[in-house]
């Protein structure tokens, strides 16, 4: 049975919007309450950040009404990036962590991740349970008027940072430009104060926040304006966040896009070159055929899993790997920390590349030409009318010509195509040819 508020990562929509109410954020605390905390307990806990959406603290109010129709202990955070909710979770021992956030959407949309204890997100099951109890719960009012918030906001923030600082080798940045563009999301208070203490010299953008202009034109997700900015500040690197502070894109001196498999790439490699351990890595279905390659001709062991940042922690703690991530940017590092975070990836990366280029080894990975599309769909298409049309595109095109990838988005309304071949031409050819086909399939 299809789910119908968890998607990929967490719940996320237009807020005020159905079914993203005001009382659904209500219900949706009390069934997450009703899933996590015991009301024998004395010591259920939750601790509650945000990204920086205009609705954000009416939806942690909300949440916090219904959390405590069991009785719970409830920390704000503030505006934080997404793994600083992850690490503290752990760190600090709560019994889950809550993050308000709708990633790399825009302003409109909000939502929520959750962490367990051990600052990994929740199971499938503990989100099926968790919509099992709003299907239960959502005609009931959980108004409370004496909800009780804790905000440790300054603490966490100041702490996050000597974390961050903490998780690289030290090497020498004085002459090390870098370009940050903060989407102006949830890393805007923190990235900037982290990378001019470890050293570098910084030029900040998109760092005012009103509310409304999170991940517009700007971001992870929206890199076209970052060359140009890394070329007028004469910067060696542009690193571009998105809203929520778990995913990077970098931008080198040349323009060049580097993407999650281009940052694993220069990681793995550094390692490589400092005799460190490299036991296996953890991509997805979108992760390029040559860094898959690449891993293979250095005996590395390679495994592939569906999309999301979850998929990939799993896989990575079951095989006791601790390198890992996707193509979009989540750089999942568990010597480091329990999720992706823009700020440790890009630490690392910059160590890694460092290295290598003083050692004259500063080639990039030659990938295969691939394009991602993202086709908008009706969001009242029935699951089965998409589910059919996927499988009949992927049983016409699916030969040896191509690599073609077709899923339904976890967090928008689009299929995403992802077409992969040996030349651009095949690739823009066939990308044109299945979106055609798909269209004309949803369109009946």
């Amino acid at each position: 049975m299809p789910r119908k508020y968890f998607g990929t990562d967490g719940i996320r929509g237009e807020f005020g919007e159905y079914p993203y109410t005001r009382n659904f954020f209500r219900v949706l605390g009390a069934s997450i309450s009703k899933t996590f905390f015991s009301e024998e307990n004395k010591n259920n806990s939750v601790i509650i950040g945000s990204d920086t959406r205009e609705s954000s603290d009416e939806i942690i109010n909300l949440l916090a009404e219904g959390l405590q129709s069991v009785d719970c202990k409830i920390d704000t955070a503030g505006i934080v990036p997404t793994p600083a909710i992850a690490h503290f979770t752990k760190e600090k021992n709560y019994t889950i962590g809550i993050m308000v956030s709708a990633s790399h959407n825009l302003y409109y949309d909000n939502g929520i991740k959750i962490f367990n204890t051990l600052g990994h997100k929740i199971s499938i099951d503990k989100e099926n349970l968790i919509e099992d109890y709003i299907e239960t719960l959502k005609d009931n009012e959980f108004k409370n008027n004496n909800t009780i918030l804790n905000n440790v906001s300054i603490e966490i923030k100041n702490e996050y940072i000597k974390f961050c600082l903490k998780q690289s080798k030290k090497f020498s940045t004085n002459n090390i430009n870098v370009t940050l563009d903060l989407a102006n999301g949830s890393n805007y208070q923190i990235a900037e104060k982290v990378f001019e203490e470890f050293g570098f010299n910084v030029f900040a953008y998109n760092n005012e926040p009103n509310g409304k202009n999170i991940n517009k034109n700007c971001g992870s997700t929206s890199i076209n304006n970052l060359p140009d900015l890394v070329k007028r500040n004469n910067s060696d690197y542009g690193l571009s966040m998105d809203g929520d502070g778990d995913r990077i894109v970098i931008v080198n001196n040349d323009g060049k896009i580097l993407d999650g498999d281009d940052i694993l790439y220069t990681i793995i490699r550094g390692k490589l070159f400092n005799k460190e351990e490299v036991k296996g890595v953890v991509g997805t279905i979108m992760t390029n055929l040559a860094f898959e390659n690449f891993l293979k001709k250095e005996k590395i062991k390679f495994l592939r899993t569906s999309v999301g940042d979850k998929n990939v922690l799993e896989a990575m703690i079951k095989n006791g790997f601790t390198i890992g991530g996707e193509t979009s940017g989540h750089i999942l590092l568990l010597d480091k920390l329990t999720s992706g975070d823009s700020i440790i990836a890009s630490l690392v990366f910059l160590y890694y590349s460092s290295i290598l280029k003083s050692s004259g080894e500063n080639d990039f990975l030659k990938k295969f030409p691939q394009k991602l599309t993202n086709l908008k769909i009706n969001k009242n298409l029935p699951e089965n009318i998409i589910n059919i049309a996927i499988r009949e595109t992927l049983d016409k095109y699916s030969d040896n010509e191509i690599r073609l990838i077709i899923r339904k988005s976890g967090t928008e309304n689009c299929v995403r195509i992802m077409v992969e071949a040996e030349s651009d031409k095949i690739v823009e050819e066939k990308s044109k040819e299945v979106c055609g086909f798909i269209s004309d399939k949803l369109k009946k």
